[in-house]
């Protein structure tokens, strides 16, 4: 006689989806960053700061690099791998440097075409990170739901 199994509820389980390889900075990538930041500093820029990917964003955005200048709060230049490829912009701009074959290479290219400081407007603004200022607002409102 044939044993057949009954019928049982299961469960799936939900993993949470990872950014494509392609779209992360690499190990040399990551060596890069080390290696460039002596010369950066030297060119003016006092942070190198690699992002990661935020659990709402769109599954083909990995972590990306942010370049600051010396007492600036918002970053100068970004970049971020894609596939074999890695792009640089510029954050004042929002326009394109290049692509490149290596963050060593976009390093070059940006760093090689960097002159002063492009003067901003004065328009009496002040820049506030309130990142902080919301944690800690946080948690004495507790949660909506």
């Amino acid at each position: 006689m044939a044993n057949f199994q009954s019928e049982v509820a299961g469960k799936v389980l939900s993993f949470a989806s990872r950014a494509h390889a392609t779209a992360c900075l690499t190990p040399l990538d990551r060596m890069d960053i080390v290696r460039w930041q002596d010369r950066a500093r030297l060119a003016g820029f006092d942070r190198m700061v690699i992002h990661d990917r935020e659990e709402g964003d769109s599954f083909d955005i990995g972590n990306f690099l942010s370049v600051h200048r010396s007492g600036q709060a918002w970053s100068r230049w970004g970049f971020a791998r894609k596939g074999a490829t890695v792009t640089a912009w510029c954050c004042l701009t929002g326009a394109d440097v290049g692509t490149f074959a290596s963050l060593s290479d976009a390093f070059e290219a940006v760093l090689a075409e960097t002159g002063p400081v492009p003067a901003m407007v004065d328009t009496g603004c002040v820049v506030t990170d309130l990142v902080p200022k919301l944690r800690i607002a946080g948690g004495r409102f507790g949660s909506a739901a």
